[in-house]
């Protein structure tokens, strides 16, 4: 069921990353000093509402959702999108090493999936100097946004009505 979310961690994988940009143009303001810290709830509840349509009842349920801007974790939203386009991008050399993934899945078997990734990601993650050789020394490619974007486009064209 398509429903968009007020809080970042309750929304669906389309939307996500639209909390992630929100959060991220404000800290981007903040720092430029286009925007002052008491202007934080105002404009996260237009931006919730240009950007979702969804209308903020309570700075708790918007700007104070998160626990990351009142322990100083500043500029760290963009990771997890971030680590959204890398899995994409790993699921899909999971599927070209292992031709059967998604039927085993469909089986409830993660066994081939999760020797996968101890093989190819878990043992060797930390001996890479960069996210990005990692990347390249498992899927044959950087960070590529195209397939996530691909990913999401294939999965919520129905849902949303996007063709």
């Amino acid at each position: 069921k398509r429903a968009h979310r007020l809080i970042r961690v309750d929304a669906d994988e389309l939307t996500y990353p639209l909390h992630i940009i929100l959060r991220y143009q404000m800290e981007k303001r903040l720092f430029e000093g286009s925007m002052d810290v008491g202007d934080v709830p105002d404009t996260w509840n237009k931006d919730m509402k240009d950007t979702l349509n969804l209308d903020v009842p309570s700075n708790a349920k918007g700007c104070m959702q998160d626990v990351h801007w009142s322990v100083g974790a500043i500029g760290y939203f963009p990771s997890y999108s971030l680590g959204a386009m890398m899995a994409a991008q790993f699921y899909e050399a999971a599927k070209a090493g292992i031709p059967d993934l998604e039927e085993q899945i469909s089986k409830g078997n993660f066994e081939p999936l999760k020797t996968w990734l101890n093989e190819k990601i878990h043992r060797v993650g930390s001996l890479y100097a960069s996210p990005d050789e990692l990347l390249t020394a498992v899927t044959g490619k950087a960070l590529d946004p195209a397939i996530y974007v691909d990913y999401l486009k294939k999965k919520y064209t129905d849902l949303y009505n996007l063709a």
